[in-house]
């Protein structure tokens, strides 16, 4: 059904009225009249339109150390001003987590995680700290008990998940030696807000640990944690799944494979918005489109999701990547703009303007927005 507008119709109306006088009034009382109409409908046009939100403008991302997570050997990448580089490493991580650019450091496992701990038997290893590119190491927890760790944005400390016998627990430590407790009985599903005031973490059926399933939040300070979504992963999906985090710190998005068919969460962080992401009739209609993203990195503007489907054509084969265009509800993709394939996302160069990918041939390679 075509729609009108109100405004519109009220406009052809009083033009007409201008072409020709109505009985027992005179043509300026017409004139005035119009006007008068032309001035409220201006004014009332004016009112229910709302300006549109600046889109933040976000500088580059820093240089920084790109490996795959959980993954060992010395081979590299340096990514800078849109360029990628391989390089070596003068140390041999058994598995990298995370490279800070504010203080230049690694944090990874000094060797495979050849045994597991806590009451899901994840695997775990020791946890050491190296500078980039000299190479000089230190240990930071001798034990394995370390699941994964994350370095704090500003450098000054880092997160990790420890097993013990009982649970798991995400904790802070600073590298002045502080070390607090954020959360337990976790999963190993998490990851540090952008500004590094938050951290997000699932609890899902199949870790053995007490505790309703669903994402949560705490402050990286501490305090009391808050649940965002219901969600319930059941300790499915890859091993690189992390909730992701929207820029000002105001949404995540979480992949969720624990049934079928897989879905893309879209929660807020005040808990005031939940919801799986959906399509569009004529978007969902190709199915290369409309099949839930394994990855995304949200816009800056909260409206467009780059995203990497799940919808390979061969196994281990790469996939789709979009740009999703989300309607005002926040969770309805009504266009999507291909941006060619890939085997993953890595992560922003100009945060809306340029991204980095891993390509099928395993090269890191920039792809720029329309």
């Amino acid at each position: 059904m075509r729609h009108t507008s109100f405004g519109l119709t009220v406009l052809a109306l009083a033009a007409a009225a201008l072409a020709c006088d109505v009985p027992g009034l005179g043509s300026g009382a017409v004139q005035t009249s119009v006007a008068a109409t032309l001035t409220s409908v201006a004014q009332t046009a004016s009112a229910e339109t709302p300006t549109p939100a600046a889109t933040p403008t976000l500088p580059p991302r820093p240089p920084r150390l790109w490996k795959s997570p959980g993954t060992g050997g010395t081979d590299a990448w340096w990514l800078e001003h849109g360029k990628a580089s391989r390089v070596n490493l003068l140390f041999e991580p058994g598995e990298y987590y995370d490279y800070n650019p504010v203080n230049g450091k690694v944090l990874y496992a000094s060797h495979f995680a050849f045994s597991g701990a806590g009451p899901g038997n994840l695997a775990v290893s020791d946890l050491w700290m190296a500078d980039y590119p000299s190479g000089p190491e230190s240990t930071l927890i001798a034990t394995d008990t370390v699941v994964e760790a994350l370095w704090a944005p500003d450098g000054s400390g880092f997160f990790y998940i420890g097993a013990t016998p009982e649970t798991y627990e995400l904790r802070y430590r600073a590298l002045s030696g502080e070390d607090r407790l954020l959360a337990r009985d976790l999963a190993p599903t998490w990851n540090v807000s952008p500004p590094g005031n938050y951290v997000a973490f699932t609890r899902e059926t199949g870790y053995n640990v007490p505790g309703a399933p669903g994402l949560f939040i705490v402050a990286s300070e501490g305090g009391s944690e808050w649940q965002v979504s219901s969600s319930d992963r059941h300790g499915a999906g890859s091993i690189d799944d992390r909730p992701i985090w929207s820029a000002d710190e105001s949404r995540l998005t979480l992949p969720n494979y624990g049934f079928a068919p897989p879905t893309l969460v879209i929660a807020a962080i005040d808990a005031s918005f939940e919801a799986d992401l959906a399509y569009a009739p004529e978007v969902a209609a190709d199915p290369t489109i409309g099949t839930a993203p394994t990855a995304v990195l949200w816009h800056p503007d909260n409206q467009h999701l780059v995203a990497i489907t799940n919808a390979s054509e061969a196994m281990g084969g790469p996939s789709p990547i979009f740009l999703y265009e989300l309607a005002p509800d926040g969770r309805t993709v009504i266009a999507a703009t291909p941006l060619g394939s890939g085997i993953g996302l890595i992560d922003w160069d100009v945060p809306g303007v340029s991204f980095f990918i891993l390509s099928e041939s395993g090269e890191v390679t920039l792809v720029n927005l329309p």
